[in-house]
């Protein structure tokens, strides 16, 4: 038997545990250092390429299958999956070396190597003829051409019509793009970017964030020696805006209620020129970890992590409280694509008594005259707009603010007439989150 390939075996092993449940990003970070930096990417573009594609390359294999392969047993049809992504999608990928290394590893773990075998033989030869749902079925269409489930097309189908969710649908589909955010403790925008470059990184100024570069290309940014200093963090554009709403001035009292891995609680200490104290609440001990770490090599000292419950939690009060809360992620499946497969219709719903109770608590430690901004990387009402409306009906000392005031001038647009913060659906180059401005009155 030959011998096995390595990088599309682990690739193999993360789509089966992916399709159980499990998340992919910590499997190909646990996997990371025992493969070079060409296989860690080739391995990211196998994992994150074919479950971005999953519902295509499935339909697509059924039309040349005796049988559909959903009914085969886990390891071949994930196997099978991984063969048509290389056919279909990766053009510098022999289709002999797709179709053989499929192959041996039905022969490995599989239980049918000839079905393999025959199938994606079949697929190639026949590539051309592959026929897709017709237009007068937009549910389905979308949901094969794009890889979405049926209950989350249907209901941007609803919301913005076929167009607007095929737009937003087709940007989930494209690799997302890395962001960092300059530690301005450091550096600036311009001293950053001059760095980069001097080391072989392409980059661009954002076009929200005053403090963001987008990142085109890179020898590995772990291995930078800016990454190293503390010089930035990666973050995207729209959850460096959610910070920017909270607007935290030097010597303030910030809690940020679920704070791992501490992208905002830094960025909030970076606005308050590391003056003041911050408390980040995490109820997850592994994860209080990383709050350390990047608040250690970021020199944002004014960071206090703390292991507790955000919906219990009593210590103290504070001037600014951020409660991002915990949301099924329905606006970051550009970067988690494994969540479309592992998420359902109520998903939306079932998060909605822990944010209120999140909400309810935090907002109880907010001082007389200080802002709150409850946020989330959720694109559905459950979770942003009804919390908030259930929330102010029973609390007549919060109102909503304005969020503009503390945001770059090319983001208002993306706050509507209520106040609202939102980039889904007007800004799909971004993450998906929401954002309301809140402040105490009495």
């Amino acid at each position: 038997m030959a011998l096995p390939d390595k990088p599309r075996q682990k690739t193999l092993e993360i789509l089966r545990r992916a399709e159980e449940g499990a998340f992919a990003d910590p499997l190909l970070e646990q996997e990371r250092p025992g493969f070079n930096a060409l296989d860690n990417a080739f391995i990211l573009e196998l994992v994150y390429g074919t479950l971005r594609n999953q519902a295509l390359l499935d339909w697509t294999l059924n039309q040349f299958s005796a049988q559909p392969v959903d009914k085969t047993d886990a390891w071949t049809r994930n196997i099978l999956r991984l063969g048509a992504y290389q056919i279909l999608f990766l053009d510098r990928v022999p289709v002999s070396a797709a179709v053989n290394t499929s192959t041996e590893l039905a022969k490995r773990l599989g239980k049918k190597p000839g079905y393999v075998n025959g199938l994606l033989r079949n697929l190639d030869r026949k590539k051309g003829s592959i026929t897709y749902p017709e237009a007068d079925d937009p549910i389905k269409r979308l949901s094969v051409l794009y890889s979405h489930p049926d209950w989350l097309v249907r209901r941007w189908v609803e919301k913005f019509g076929v167009e607007t969710a095929e737009t937003l649908l087709r940007a989930n589909n494209r690799h997302a793009p890395l962001i960092l955010r300059t530690n301005t403790l450091k550096t600036t925008r311009e001293e950053l970017k001059a760095s980069l470059e001097s080391r072989d990184v392409t980059a661009g100024e954002t076009t929200y964030s005053p403090v963001g570069l987008e990142i085109n290309r890179s020898p590995g940014i772990g291995t930078l020696p800016a990454y190293q200093e503390g010089l930035f963090m990666v973050q995207d554009q729209a959850a460096q805006l959610i910070s920017m709403m909270l607007a935290p001035r030097p010597g303030e009292r910030v809690l940020d209620a679920c704070a791992a891995p501490g992208g905002k609680a830094t960025h909030l200490a970076e606005m308050m020129g590391n003056k003041g104290m911050i408390v980040a609440l995490e109820s997850a001990p592994a994860r209080i970890e990383k709050i350390r770490e990047n608040s250690l090599r970021l020199g944002t000292t004014i960071i206090s992590p703390v292991l507790g419950d955000a919906a219990r939690y009593r210590e103290g009060t504070f001037d600014k409280v951020l409660v991002d809360a915990p949301c099924s992620g329905l606006g970051v499946l550009r970067r988690h694509p494994d969540g479309r497969w592992n998420k359902t219709e109520r998903s939306p719903k079932d998060r909605q008594t822990l944010q209120k109770k999140i909400l309810e608590n935090c907002a109880g430690l907010l001082k007389p005259g200080g802002a709150l901004v409850y946020a989330t990387c959720s694109t559905e009402p459950e979770e942003n707009e009804d919390v908030i409306a259930d929330f102010l009906a029973k609390h007549p000392e919060f109102a909503l603010d304005d969020p503009r005031p503390f945001l770059p001038a090319s983001a208002a647009r993306l706050v509507d007439a209520k106040g609202f913060f939102s980039t889904f659906p007007m800004e799909p180059e971004m993450d998906g989150f929401f954002g309301v401005r809140m402040v105490k009155k009495w």
